[in-house]
């Protein structure tokens, strides 16, 4: 067989790059080629790419031997093969008739491909015009708003984060899902940027974003551009297909009367919650929160299964109140405050509950209340 495209590479260095890649395929489609991945060897460099049409995805790789040449093969069978081989080089080489082999140590493996020419064209990444941000910024904007994106289906609109600017070149990301809300303001940009209205970005395409930027701590490159999201980081590139709409009022349900104020430790009150919730209604999760001086009480009741009740100290001077939760929306959100401390905040019991952690004014969570 004639060979006409070659690549070593580190059997753990392709692994780490498969891993990702095998989660932006289609894995259910009518296009084959969409659940393939893409070989593309130029001048001593691999380029590896993946995409959905929604969400794509290329890894540059340095090689220290390789010849030119281009090869798709599916994502799975070779994720599944790396996966079996042990530590060290791994030789692939495009044969005739678009056969892929893989040879590392004595094990050799031919995989049939599909033309590389079928393969959906990548956006031009160099052309593009990217503004620095800060990394570790725009990471910890994901993780503190993305677990309240709704998962519901006919809520279009809220099935991303909205990036929006801010005056003082700071940048907003808010995500809710009717029940809840959680947005968090920072300068993720090192310059004043040119960004003049928000943009909507989809819960996959967020997820791939913060897989591909979990090893990058150098700053990034980010650029918007005819309906898509662009990053570049120091190992590749990847795009977003933007979600088309306008985001809902997000501000008509932000309080801005909150005169009450509990503060917490946020170990003893994620501990007593979660310990409480064991009990609560499994459809509502409800449970509910009574403020005495310096007290909050946590109890749940359910029918079926019984009732909990734990105290946990609390700096609270105001009047006795009771309010109602959803235990699992609470919870959600302390999985993403690091703080000793929290502070919530309430107008009555009928109205939001306003969450901030200490030392993070930057990042707020509203929670709508239930009726108990």
């Amino acid at each position: 067989m004639k060979t006409s495209m070659y690549l070593r590479i580190q059997r753990n260095q392709l692994f780490d790059i498969l891993s990702h890649c095998q989660s932006v395929v289609e894995k259910k489609t009518t296009q084959p080629i969409l659940s393939h991945v893409l070989f593309d060897v130029k001048d001593k460099t691999l380029s590896l790419s993946a995409t959905d049409l929604e969400v794509g995805i290329r890894y540059q790789v340095p090689l220290d031997e390789g010849e030119t040449g281009r090869v798709t093969v599916s994502a799975k069978a070779i994720m599944d093969i790396v996966k079996e081989l042990p530590t060290g080089n791994v030789d692939i080489s495009r044969k005739d008739n678009d056969w892929l082999e893989i040879v590392s140590g004595r094990s050799r493996f031919k995989v049939v491909s599909l033309s590389a020419s079928e393969y959906p064209v990548m956006p031009n990444f160099e052309e593009k015009i990217f503004l620095k941000a800060r990394a570790e910024a725009f990471k910890q904007m994901i993780d503190r708003t993305s677990f309240a994106v709704s998962t519901d289906s006919t809520r279009y609109l809220m099935g991303g984060v909205y990036l929006e600017p801010l005056d003082s070149n700071l940048m907003r990301m808010v995500a809710t899902d009717g029940h809840r809300l959680a947005h968090m303001d920072s300068e993720i940009f090192e310059k004043s940027h040119d960004l003049k209205k928000g943009v909507l970005i989809p819960k996959k395409g967020l997820t791939e974003l913060r897989k591909f930027l979990e090893p990058v701590e150098a700053d990034i490159g980010l650029s918007v551009e005819k309906g898509f999201l662009y990053v570049k980081t120091d190992i590749g590139y990847l795009f977003v297909r933007l979600i088309e709409g306008d985001y809902p009022d997000y501000r008509q349900v932000l309080p801005n009367q909150t005169p009450h104020s509990v503060v917490l430790n946020r170990e003893e009150f994620t501990g007593a919650l979660k310990r409480v919730s064991l009990l609560a209604n499994e459809k509502s999760r409800a449970v509910k929160f009574k403020l005495t001086k310096d007290l909050l009480t946590i109890s749940s009741n359910n029918p079926d299964l019984g009732e909990a009740l734990e105290e946990v100290p609390a700096q609270y001077q105001g009047e006795d109140a009771v309010l109602g939760f959803n235990a699992k929306y609470v919870l959600e959100y302390l999985q993403v405050s690091t703080a000793a401390n929290l502070e919530l905040k309430f107008k009555d019991p009928l109205s939001p509950g306003l969450f901030k952690a200490e030392g993070t004014p930057n990042h707020s969570y509203i929670i709508m209340p239930m009726r108990l």
